[in-house]
Formats: structure tokens, C-alpha cells, sequence
């Protein structure tokens, strides 16, 4: 080392590093939120206040009926389905191709109902009473009747969505209902 000189090249260098880190760790703790854990649960709407934990359970007869809901709406989407794909068929307007890329739309829409049908019997079979799975475009949203969930819960079920879909754990949204 030089005479004269006080700090080195990396001396400089590793005190930035150390203040990059110190000012990652400060932003990491101011926007995280400190009371969540790698696989915990928490409401979508993101508030926890007891007026809206009033509010779920002055809804929890709703609740019930949101399942059997869900499941009619499936049913009559996927009969308008078959409509459509039986009329579209038939048409002789249509190419060839027009056909092959209905028959295409109408398969990937089975699948996704399918998945979700798989998805919701896993859900049982692990304990869940009541579950509904509905697929997006860009990920899952799973509604299972519960009080609330456990961080394994909460692990089990993005390991049923994970291992029935190729969706990114990011992209799974997990609602509670009572």
C-alpha cells in the first residue's frame, strides 16, 4: 500500500457493499409486512380489522350457498359450451381451421374445468369441508370454507394447486369464507 493513501480500492468497495445491504435491509423491513411468514395466509382484501370479521360472519349463510352457486355457474357455462361448440360445428361458413381452433378454445376450457374439479377433490380429501377452485388467465383463486388457516393449510393447498397446474405459487390466491 501507498504512503498517503487512506483508503484503498477495495476497502471503498466493500463499505458500499455494506451500505447497499444495510439500505435493502432497511426497505425489506419498512415494506414487508412484519407479522407474515413464508406460506401464511392472510385476507385479500389485506385489512384484519374486526369490522370486516363482523361483516364475514353476518354473511356466513351466504357463504354456504356460494359453493352451490359456484358449481351451477360451472355446469351452465360449460352446457353453453357444448351449444356453441355443436352450432359452430355445424356451420358451413366456417373454415376448417375456424373449426380446429374452436375444438382447441373449447379442450383448454375442459382442461381448466377438469383442474379445477381435481383441485377441489384434493381440497376435500385433505380435510377442507367446502372448496371452490376457479382458474384465470393469469393464475388460481381458491375459496375454502374455514375459520381460518394454518400456515400448513395454507401449504397444503398451494401444494394440490402446484402439483395440478403448472401455476407459479405467486400467482395462487388463497380467500377464506366462513
Amino acid at each position: 500500500m501507498k504512503k498517503g493513501k487512506v483508503f484503498g480500492k477495495s476497502q471503498i468497495a466493500v463499505t458500499a457493499m455494506v451500505l447497499a445491504l444495510a439500505a435493502a435491509i432497511w426497505l425489506n423491513m419498512k415494506y414487508s409486512s412484519s407479522s407474515k411468514y413464508l406460506g401464511q395466509a392472510t385476507y385479500v382484501n389485506g385489512s384484519s380489522s374486526e369490522s370486516s370479521a363482523v361483516e364475514t360472519s353476518a354473511k356466513a349463510k351466504e357463504s354456504t350457498d356460494y359453493f352451490t352457486e359456484v358449481k351451477k355457474e360451472r355446469e351452465k357455462t360449460q352446457s353453453e359450451i357444448e351449444e356453441t361448440v355443436k352450432e359452430t360445428l355445424k356451420s358451413e361458413k366456417l373454415t376448417d381451421e375456424d373449426k380446429k381452433s374452436a375444438v382447441a378454445k373449447v379442450e383448454q376450457l375442459a382442461d381448466r374445468m377438469e383442474k379445477e374439479n381435481n383441485i377441489e377433490s384434493l381440497l376435500k380429501a385433505k380435510g377442507f369441508e367446502k372448496a371452490a377452485a376457479i382458474i384465470g388467465d393469469s393464475g388460481i383463486n381458491i375459496v375454502v370454507k374455514s375459520d381460518g388457516l394454518t400456515a400448513a393449510q395454507t401449504l397444503q393447498i398451494q401444494d394440490i394447486v402446484m402439483s395440478e397446474t403448472k401455476i407459479e405459487l405467486s400467482a395462487i390466491k388463497i380467500v377464506t369464507v366462513k
